[in-house]
């Protein structure tokens, strides 16, 4: 299935050091907001990327499958994985359009996937994974809001010049959310660099359009807080969810 942006085609290699946050915390966190409904173990890490929550979650008991648009993510997920002694299984595929051979107990969609994904298409996708889920089964994802994309991310350029690699991410606020596009330099093969390019689209959405689509779709909203379960404010850069399938 095709990435239409190429989104993490460059900087897939280089994904979790840019990410640079705890993703023992993290994971740990997500477990803890669907483990009060959980009634069962296998589940799929949609938007799973290059998989730091999908082995996460797979050393800690859960039967999970990742699940990715970017092939180049989903190569570093397999090798991660293969290099920890993990067997996971993962999947190419966008969200909008998730299917399951057998109904699963959980989906987690963490680190901004459904700012990827389009107003017009929110919706449609809680419903794609309602229809991937059994009665009972828990959705948990994040979103960045609408105040760090405006006034953290938006219209703000960022980079690093490092011995292996440099990037320069330029970004640009538009009335959807922010363009973003980014111009990757790794190291070859001695003072040799590729320059790899690539870019994405985060859309805003808010927590009463997310609660809305969520109920359209099916779902119970079980809570919602800040990032790491934080009270939720003015400036609050992340939003969480728990919902469970009616």
């Amino acid at each position: 299935m095709k990435n239409p942006l190429n989104a993490y085609g460059a900087i897939a290699s280089l994904y979790e050091y840019l990410m640079d946050v705890d993703y023992d915390e993290w994971a740990e966190y997500v477990r803890s907001l669907i483990s009060p409904y959980l009634k069962g173990n296998v589940g799929v890490d949609a938007g799973c990327g290059s998989g730091a929550f999908t082995r996460r979650f797979k050393r800690a008991g859960l039967n999970v499958i990742g699940m990715d648009i970017s092939p180049e993510m989903l190569a570093v997920a397999e090798r991660k994985a293969k290099n920890e002694g993990l067997n996971i299984l993962y999947v190419l595929s966008d969200m909008r359009k998730m299917k399951v051979n057998s109904k699963v107990d959980f989906i987690t969609a963490i680190t901004d996937c459904m700012n990827y994904i389009p107003k017009e298409d929110v919706e449609k996708t809680f419903k794609r994974f309602a229809s991937c889920l059994k009665k009972g089964g828990v959705l948990a994802f994040d979103v960045s809001t609408e105040y760090k994309l405006k006034n953290i991310i938006g219209n703000n350029m960022f980079g690093e010049d490092g011995e292996d690699f440099s990037y320069l991410w330029f970004n640009t606020l538009t009335n959807v959310g922010v363009e973003m596009e980014i111009s990757a330099f790794i190291r070859d093969k001695g003072d040799f660099f590729i320059k790899k390019e690539e870019r994405h689209v985060q859309y805003f959405h808010s927590e009463e359009e997310l609660k809305k689509a969520l109920g359209n779709a099916g779902f119970d909203l079980k809570k919602t807080e800040g990032h790491l379960g934080k009270k939720i404010d003015d400036k609050t850069e992340r939003l969480n969810f728990v919902a469970v399938k009616r």
